[in-house]
């Protein structure tokens, strides 16, 4: 059992940085459609990302499991973008 919650842990510390860079790009595309008028939210774009996580799982059983994850993830990374000064919804 502790060697799976190091594994976890190990994973978790890996996650936790590439969120925090994805953030910081997500910050950047916040400015650059703020910049242009360019909306936040983006329909077509979002369900394709989804589609696209879905078929990158390696297993199929966990395809919804990773679609769910990355929802909130993009749900956030809109936060984000929206906290932007000149953000448009």
């Amino acid at each position: 059992m502790r060697e799976y919650r190091a594994d976890i842990d190990r994973i978790d510390t890996a996650l936790a940085g590439l969120l925090e860079e994805r953030l910081a790009v997500v910050r950047k595309i916040g400015e650059y459609k703020a910049a242009r008028g360019l909306p936040v939210f983006d329909a077509e774009r979002e369900r394709a990302k989804l589609e696209k996580i879905r078929q990158m799982a390696k297993k199929e059983e966990n395809a919804d499991a990773l679609a769910r994850i990355f929802q909130y993830i993009m749900d956030v990374a809109k936060d984000a973008e929206r906290r932007v000064p000149g953000a448009e919804e």
